[in-house]
This record gives structure tokens, sequence and C-alpha cells, in this order.
């Protein structure tokens, strides 16, 4: 639900030369550092929300990212390109959050793009509503309900052979997840409107990776079909869901 605060906390974390899952360890990323923008993003609460935020925070960011990029392929002597399309998986990962965290910045910098103007109409209003512990929390308590719900229907359908089904945990913390982001979406829709939904959807694919790089290829399959299904949702809500659950694609 946080992708927009993820996304600049990693940005913050590459910045400052933490090495990400030890890949980056022996590469010297501490000379992209830039305690200003750290500085500036804890001040904002990580999330920009004005003209004059990006204006001041988009110099040193974009000269960090190239800074980084620059790095990456001494220390490793991969691209980031190079990153992104390993079979490597971790490598794979990593490769692809360089890139959307570089093409989110460069776009959210540039003046006259979509992201940029979709960006500032409604990122106060997201920032409110993410704030505001209430919904969240009964996002939270509807989705662990309806997935035990959607767990038993399982049962008695006689789709499971075992009485605890092979990858429960992980299904349930997919699907939980899932509805608590589409839910927060349609909470979104109802108190910001479109744009602040489409906007949020939008990073949402960006950053697919940030949220589900553990979820297997069989549970985002299910989610799309099977538990969609399951909830009978009203035509425009449904909507909403089935735009959340599909902006996630699947692993390669």
């Amino acid at each position: 639900m946080g992708i927009l605060l993820k996304s600049f906390i990693f940005l913050f974390a590459v910045l400052q030369g933490y090495p990400v899952l030890g890949i980056f360890s022996s590469c010297n990323l501490l000379r992209c550092n830039s305690p200003a923008v750290r500085d500036q993003l804890q001040a904002m609460n990580w999330v920009p929300t004005t003209e004059e935020h990006l204006q001041t925070l988009c110099p040193p960011v974009l000269r960090s990212l190239r800074c980084l990029g620059e790095e990456v392929k001494i220390c490793i002597n991969m691209d980031v390109n190079q990153l992104a399309t390993s079979e490597n998986k971790t490598l794979n990962i990593i490769g692809n959050l360089f890139l959307n965290v570089g093409q989110f910045a460069t776009e959210i910098c540039s003046n006259e793009t979509d992201l940029r103007r979709n960006y500032l109409a409604s990122v106060s209003c997201f920032k409110d509503l993410y704030e505001d512990p209430e919904p969240q929390m009964k996002c939270h308590r509807d989705g662990d309900a309806i997935y035990s719900l959607y767990a038993r229907s399982l049962d008695l359908l006689g789709e499971v052979q075992n009485e605890v089904r092979e990858g429960e945990i992980s299904e349930r913390f997919c699907m939980v997840s899932a509805y608590v982001l589409a839910c927060f979406t349609a909470n979104l829709q109802d108190r910001c409107g479109n744009v602040a939904r489409a906007t949020f959807v939008d990073i949402l694919r960006r950053f697919h990776y940030l949220k589900w790089k553990e979820c297997p290829d069989i549970d985002l399959i299910n989610l799309k079909t099977k538990f969609l299904n399951f909830l009978e949702l009203e035509e425009g809500k449904k909507d909403i869901y089935s735009e959340v659950f599909n902006s996630q694609r699947r692993r390669k």
C-alpha cells in the first residue's frame, strides 16, 4: 500500500550506499552518497508533495542515480539492463528495481509528463488517506476474514486433498495483501477521485517487484480468477479490484 513511500525509501537506502541483499557489498556506493537528499526526504516524511519539493530533490536524485548505475557497472561488470534480464532471480529483481526507480524518477522530474502532473494533483490526498489508520485497519480485518471464508469454501468444494493445503501460508499472505491493496485503492477512488486511483495503479505496475516478489505464480493466477469471483463485488468495485490484481505481472 505504500508503494510511493517505498520507492523513495528504496532510493534513500541505495543513495546511502547500503548493500542491497549483499550483492553490492564490494561496490563503492558511498561515492554516490547524498546526505542532502536523505535529510530533505526525512523532513517531508519521505514523500514530496509540492512542485517546490520536486524542484529541490530532482537534481541530486538524478545525479545519484547516474552515479549508482556507473558504479554498479564498474563493480560487477554488468550494467543495470543486464541485471534486469539476468536469469539469476536476485540479480533480476535488483536490476528491475533500479530500472523502475530510475524511470519513475526521470518521469517525475520532467516538467511536462502526465505522471508528474497527476502525482502532484493527487499525492497530498493519497498521503492523508495512507496516514489514516482506521481505513487501513478495516481493510486488513476484512481481508483476513474474507480469505478465511475463501479457504473454507475450497475445503467444502473438495479442492483440498490434505488437511493443511500446500502453500496455504504463502497464499494467505499474497491474497490478503492483494485484498488490502485493492481495498485501499477503492477508498482512494472514493476520497480522492479517478486521477488519484489511476496514478496509484500506474505506480503499482511500475513497482510490482517491491510488493510481489514472494508470490508464487499459481497464487497470482488464482487471485485474478477464483478469489476475485469469490468476492462477489458490485461491478464498479469489481473493476477496481480487478485492476489492482492485474497490475501484478507474474515473475519471469
